[in-house]
């Protein structure tokens, strides 16, 4: 429904940019493939460590980059999405926060018409900042944070 209000205001005023459509169909295809989390490598069933829900989310964001400019950024995601699930370093509720932050960041980034800049690095220093001290996790968390950066997807 925002999609068409946007698209018809866009037509009426005639002024400006077109609004970047929401898309809608590609996260619902990607969530309905969700639960076998096909771009998501998770070792030694600890599948448990995360919500669930932020994985499929995570996935579903993986899931539309493919085949996109922003291609690059989604095999960032899911590699800091596999660092945080498999990584031996960490408490399960520090994983759980790194994985909302990293479903915040993909949601912010790839689903958002706008997304801010300053909503999206405040996310990633947050992230970093839990990040300190697990060495895997923050490798990922910088690595996707610089592709964010030379992307300009802020």
């Amino acid at each position: 429904m925002m999609n068409d209000a946007n698209h018809q205001m866009d037509m009426l005023t005639g002024f400006g940019p077109p609004h970047k459509p929401i898309p809608v169909a590609e996260i619902a295809r990607a969530m309905t493939k969700a639960s076998t989390f096909n771009n998501i490598n998770i070792t030694n069933s600890k599948v448990g460590v995360v919500n669930t829900g932020n994985l499929a989310r995570i996935n579903a964001a993986i899931e539309i980059t493919k085949g996109q400019p922003t291609e690059e950024f989604g095999a960032r995601l899911k590699d800091l999405t596999e660092a945080i699930t498999n990584s031996a370093e960490g408490n399960d509720e520090t994983k759980q926060v790194l994985a909302e932050l990293t479903k915040a960041i993909a949601d912010q980034v790839l689903v958002e018409r706008s997304p801010s800049a300053a909503v999206v690095g405040a996310l990633f220093d947050r992230l970093i900042s839990t990040s300190a001290g697990l060495t895997t996790i923050l490798g990922a968390a910088e690595q996707l944070k610089h592709v964010w950066q030379t992307l300009g997807l802020g």
